[in-house]
């Protein structure tokens, strides 16, 4: 067999074990640790980073063969799901955000069709936007179901939670920088706080505290690392992390932590943001973070790509190494569903990302994704360029994928769904697919996963790989959209 015939048999043998499956549990884990770091603070917003701290707690201590990250088609809105599959069976799963829609329209049937329960470890709501944290009403009633919460603070629990079990889900930093009160919430989003008192109540909801000092605020959740499972490499452990790049305007930049807020921001712009690492895989969620300093937005995506760099050195080729890159994160959710006002060049260009998947919707008054954010993404470059791939790989095998959950063509010229099919379409060695509610691309999600087993074929201690799928319309799996070698050290 010739040498391009041997390696199309290995792809072939890899995207045959990418798609096995197998019975998943729950598992119970904990908590935490976090890195001393510099700040950098504005007038008002003062701030001490504290040295590191550790919550003691448990981590399943099975080791995690397959790691998942979901992002679901709920129309309007944001909502992802990590999902560590462990060798025992078990899973530990994480819900960031929870979308628009009630919970019983999209997220929930999701959830109950492709993962074992509706019980998570971790719930993370990004910022105080309703189509973000409509869905995640359902704590409330217990139809989802969580051990630990993780959001911004800046109100006041008391009164909507039984007064005996208040230090369980009281927020550390109950003022609202918004306001300089305790409470953003002033009526709006009252349905919102009474969901987590009752889930509290009800059904064991504990806040996540990795903040243990008397004067610590949620600026002091910047550098923590959130352990969510370990997998074995060659005999070493390997840790699965969430580290917490940003939080209410203050974000992880080229050292120090950033003060990057204005107190006339909207409520998008101070989203937590949180890197997934395995090994060299990195994956971001930023919620509606933004990368422009005009107006009522803030521009912490400047700041956060000079964070990455810091924090992320050396990317090189995949197959021909030879110029290195600081700052690569080999996949990302699209801050802001995509808006014009996030996502800005600098982000991108220092990302080198392989892989974006856009939650976008089918409001006209949003128009999401924005043709100025198209164009941007267009522009990107993977650290394993196209040129780089091996001519007799198989056609899933590709340098970058650009996916959305919707894409429609709306009122007064913002046709987002032509302009994406025209810049995309053809792009070289680049998957493209969106699935549009109520036409005949509609799809319920896309899985981005890696293999962590005993018999994979990346080393993700110095290496980066991993693979695209799409969750059709009754649930089921596709086959593989993309398989991407996306980088090594």
């Amino acid at each position: 067999m010739k040498t391009g015939q041997v390696i199309s048999a290995i792809f072939l043998q890899m995207v045959s074990r990418l798609q096995r499956s197998f019975t998943p549990a729950i598992a119970i884990i904990l908590i935490l640790g976090s890195v001393a770091i510099t700040t950098t603070a504005k007038p008002g917003r003062p701030i001490t980073h504290k040295k590191a701290k550790t919550t003691i707690g448990l981590v399943n201590a099975s080791p995690v063969v397959r790691l998942e990250i979901h992002h679901i088609n709920i129309n309007n809105g944001d909502a992802s799901v990590i999902r560590l599959r462990h060798k025992d069976g078990t899973e530990t799963k994480i819900l960031i955000d929870g979308g628009q829609p009630d919970a019983s329209e999209f997220l929930i049937p999701y959830i109950n069709a492709v993962f074992k329960d509706a019980n998570f470890q971790y719930t993370i709501l990004t910022h105080y936007h309703n189509d973000h944290y409509d869905g995640l009403e359902a704590l409330g009633t217990g139809a989802i179901k969580s051990e630990y919460y993780v959001d911004l603070g800046g109100y006041n629990m008391d009164g909507y939670v039984d007064p005996g079990k208040l230090v369980l889900i009281q927020p550390k930093d109950i003022t609202c920088p918004w306001t300089d009160s305790t409470g953003v919430f002033e009526g709006a989003m009252g349905a919102y706080i009474t969901a987590i008192g009752n889930a509290t109540n009800n059904f064991g909801l504990k806040r996540y505290m990795p903040l243990s000092k008397v004067n610590d605020s949620i600026q002091n959740m910047i550098g923590v690392k959130i352990p969510l499972g370990t997998f074995q490499q060659n005999g070493a452990t390997v840790p699965i992390e969430l580290r917490c790049v940003a939080a209410w305007g203050f974000t992880q930049g080229n050292g120090a932590v950033v003060d990057n807020w204005n107190k006339g921001a909207s409520k998008n712009d101070p989203s937590l943001g949180f890197v997934l690492e395995c090994g060299e895989f990195r994956y971001f969620f930023g919620g509606d973070m933004g990368g422009d300093p005009n107006g009522s937005y803030i521009d912490q995506e400047t700041t956060l790509a000079a964070g990455f760099a810091y924090l992320y050195k050396g990317a090189k080729s995949y197959y021909k190494p030879a110029a290195a890159y600081d700052g690569h994160i080999c996949g990302f959710k699209a801050d802001h569903h995509g808006s014009a006002h996030s996502n800005n060049s600098t982000f991108l260009g220092q990302m080198h990302a392989a892989v974006c998947v856009t939650s976008a919707g089918s409001n006209d008054a949003w128009h999401l994704p924005s043709i100025p954010f198209l164009t941007r993404l267009n522009a990107t470059t993977p650290v394993t360029p196209a040129a780089d791939l091996p001519p007799y790989g198989p056609p899933f095998l590709k340098a970058q994928g650009f996916f959305f959950t919707n894409l429609y063509d709306f009122t007064k010229g913002n046709d987002s769904e032509t302009e994406a099919k025209k810049l995309f379409d053809t792009r070289v060695k680049t998957a493209f697919q969106y699935g549009s509610i109520g036409t005949a691309d509609v799809k319920a999600g896309y899985e981005v996963f890696l293999l962590l087993d005993d018999n994979q074929t990346v080393d993700y201690r110095r290496q980066s790989s991993f693979a695209v799928s799409d969750v059709d319309s009754t649930y089921k799996v596709s086959p593989i959209i993309a398989v991407i070698y996306c980088h090594q050290k």
